[in-house]
C-alpha cells in the first residue's frame, strides 16, 4: 500500500499524546496523517507537562493517553481534566489495558478505548468523540447564549419604564414585570394569580374589543389605544396599552403556545400637559373675545352719547316754550327716557374704567334696581317682593354692583315672562364667625330653573342657554365684579316642578367702622 496520505484534503487536528514510548507516538501520529489530518503532535509523559499544556491558550482538540506510565498513567490524566474542568476528548491507546481496566476508565471519564495493536478502530472512535465533542461544546454555546439573552431579557423587562405584561390570550398574568405591579398597585406575586382585563375600565373603546379579535386572529400584528386603569385602592390613571402578539413554537411539533404582550404606560403627565395647553389656549380665545366685545361696547357707547347729548339739549331747550300740558307730559317722558338711555351708556363704559373714590349704598343700588325693572315686571304680570334689614343703608360699594343686581334681575325676568310668578329681593347684615360682618343679598325666583347639565359650565364665558338672544357674559360678569369687592356669589337651581326656580345669594364684606360711625350719628 502507497504511503501516501489517504485523503489529500487535511483537516487540521490538534492532539495532545501521552506516552513514554517516542516509538509509539510516532505510529499513531503517521496513523493521523494517513487519514488526512493535519497534525498539531505534542508528546508528554508528566503530569506538570499535562498542567501546562492544558494552560495554553490555544484549545486541544484530542488526547491519546497510553492507560500506565512509569510515575503516570491515563486515571491521573483525567483526574488532573476534570479537576481543571476541561472537556477534550479522551481516548486510551494500551497494549497491556484489560477489560475491567477499561471498564474502570470510561466510568472514571474516557470516552473509548483502542488496543495499540487494533488501531484500525481508532479513526472511527477519533471521528465519533469528535463529532460528540462538538455536539457537546455546541450545546454549551447554545445554552450560554440562552443565558445571556435571558439575563438582557430579564434586565431590560424589570428595570423598563414602563409596565410590560405577557398574559395568556384570555388575560391572565403569566409575566409581570416590577413597574406595573407598581402601577396596579398590587403585589408582584398576587398579580400573577389576576387577570389584567379585571383593571381595565369597562365600557371604555368597544372597538378594542375588534382590534383584540383581530390580533387572535393574525389579522394585525399589533395595535395601540388609550385605556384608563383602575388600580387595587380604587384609583385611577391614563395608560397607552400597546398590545401585541408572541407566537411560541416549542419544539418544532407545531404545538407551540401564543401568549399576548401588553406595555402599559402611564400618560398621566401627558393628559395634564394636554389639558393645561387646551386650557391656555381657550383662555386665549376667551381673552381675544372679551377685548374685542370690551373694544365694541366702548365705541358704542361713545357713539351713542353724542347723540344722546344732542337730544336731551334739545329737550331741555323745549322745556322753556309755551306748550300744551299733554305735551309737556310727553316731554317729561322723553326726557327720562333719554335719562335711561345715558345711564346705560355709562354703565357700560364703568364695566372697563372705574371711577376711584365713588360708592353708594347698598339699599339704594337695590331701590335703583327695583324702580329699572318695575314697569318690566308688571307688564309680565310678575311680582318684585323686596325686604330690607336694618343697617343696609350704611353699606357702601362701588357702582359697578348696580350691574350686578341689574343682571340678577333680568335673568329672573328671563325666566318667568311666559308664565308670571314672583321675584324675591332680600338684603340684610350678618355676622359670620370666619369672614366677619357681611352683607347678605338674596334674589330668588320661581321660574323654569337651570337644568344640572348646564349648572357646572354656566359661569363660563360666551355660555348661555337663550341662544341668539344671549350674549353668554352676563353672569360671568356679574361673578367677576363680585369678586373683584371681595365677595361671593352662589347659585341653587332645580327644575322640579314642586321646588322649581333659581336661587342667587351674594356676599359681601362690611367696614364695621363705617356702620358704627352711622349709627352714632343717627343717635
Amino acid at each position: 500500500m502507497p504511503t501516501d496520505d489517504l485523503n489529500p484534503n487535511t483537516r487540521p487536528l490538534r492532539v495532545l499524546v501521552i506516552e513514554d514510548y517516542e516509538e509509539d507516538a510516532l505510529l499513531l501520529r503517521r496513523h493521523l496523517t494517513r487519514a488526512g489530518y493535519d497534525i498539531d503532535f505534542r508528546r508528554i509523559e508528566t503530569a506538570d507537562a499535562l498542567r501546562d499544556a492544558l494552560a495554553e491558550r490555544k484549545p486541544w482538540d484530542l488526547i491519546l493517553a497510553d492507560y500506565t506510565l512509569p510515575s503516570f498513567g491515563a486515571r491521573d490524566a483525567l483526574s488532573i481534566m476534570q479537576q481543571l474542568g476541561h472537556d477534550i476528548p479522551f481516548i486510551i491507546v494500551s497494549g497491556t489495558i484489560d477489560e475491567v481496566s477499561a471498564v474502570s476508565a470510561m466510568r472514571a471519564g474516557a470516552h473509548d478505548y483502542v488496543l495499540k495493536g487494533h488501531l484500525e478502530r481508532l479513526l472511527p472512535a477519533i471521528e465519533r468523540e469528535l463529532s460528540d465533542a462538538e455536539r457537546r461544546h455546541e450545546r454549551l454555546r447554545t445554552e450560554a447564549e440562552l443565558r445571556l439573552a435571558q439575563q438582557r431579557f430579564s434586565a431590560t423587562f424589570n428595570q423598563a419604564a414602563v409596565g410590560m405584561a405577557h398574559t395568556t390570550t384570555d388575560g391572565r398574568f403569566l409575566l409581570v414585570n416590577q413597574r406595573l405591579a407598581e402601577c396596579l398597585n398590587v403585589p408582584h406575586d398576587q398579580l400573577l394569580q389576576m387577570n389584567l382585563h379585571d383593571f381595565l375600565m369597562t365600557g371604555e373603546n368597544a372597538i378594542e374589543a375588534e382590534l383584540y379579535a383581530e390580533l387572535l386572529a393574525g389579522k394585525r400584528s399589533g395595535y395601540r389605544v388609550e385605556r384608563t386603569i383602575v388600580c387595587s385602592d380604587g384609583s385611577t390613571l391614563p395608560a397607552q396599552l400597546t398590545v401585541s402578539m408572541l407566537n411560541h413554537d416549542g419544539d418544532g411539533d407545531g404545538n407551540g403556545t401564543t401568549t399576548v404582550l401588553w406595555v402599559v404606560e402611564d400618560i398621566s403627565a401627558r393628559k395634564v400637559a394636554e389639558q393645561e395647553t387646551a386650557d391656555l389656549m381657550q383662555r386665549l380665545i376667551n381673552s381675544e373675545r372679551l377685548a374685542a366685545a370690551g373694544r365694541m361696547a366702548n365705541t358704542l357707547a361713545h357713539e351713542i352719547n353724542n347723540p344722546l347729548e344732542a337730544l336731551t339739549n334739545i329737550f331741555f331747550l323745549l322745556q322753556d316754550q309755551e306748550l300744551t300740558p299733554q305735551a309737556q307730559e310727553l316731554l317729561g317722558i322723553g326726557a327720562r327716557e333719554l335719562e335711561r338711555v345715558g345711564h346705560i351708556t355709562r354703565s357700560t363704559l364703568s364695566f372697563y374704567r372705574k371711577i376711584p373714590g365713588r360708592t353708594l349704598d347698598l339699599r339704594s343700588m337695590l331701590e335703583e334696581v327695583v324702580q329699572l325693572f318695575d314697569s318690566r315686571s308688571s307688564q309680565h304680570n310678575i311680582t318684585l317682593h323686596t325686604r330690607y334689614g336694618p343697617g343696609i343703608e350704611n353699606a357702601h360699594y362701588e357702582p359697578s354692583l348696580r350691574q350686578v343686581f341689574a343682571n340678577l334681575v333680568a335673568n329672573a325676568l328671563e325666566a318667568m315672562t311666559h308664565s308670571g310668578g314672583d321675584i324675591y329681593i332680600r338684603a340684610r347684615l350678618v355676622n359670620s364667625a370666619t369672614e366677619g360682618d357681611m352683607a347678605s343679598i338674596v334674589i330668588a325666583d320661581n321660574g323654569h330653573g337651570i337644568d344640572a347639565s348646564n349648572l357646572a359650565c354656566i359661569f363660563e364665558p360666551f355660555f348661555t342657554t337663550k341662544g341668539e338672544r344671549g350674549t353668554g357674559l352676563g353672569l360671568w360678569v356679574t361673578r367677576g365684579i363680585v369678586e373683584e369687592q371681595r365677595g361671593h356669589l352662589r347659585l341653587r337651581s332645580s327644575v322640579d316642578p314642586a321646588r322649581r326656580g333659581t336661587t342667587i345669594r351674594v356676599t359681601l364684606p362690611v367696614d364695621r367702622q363705617t356702620i358704627d360711625s352711622s349709627e352714632q350719628t343717627v343717635a
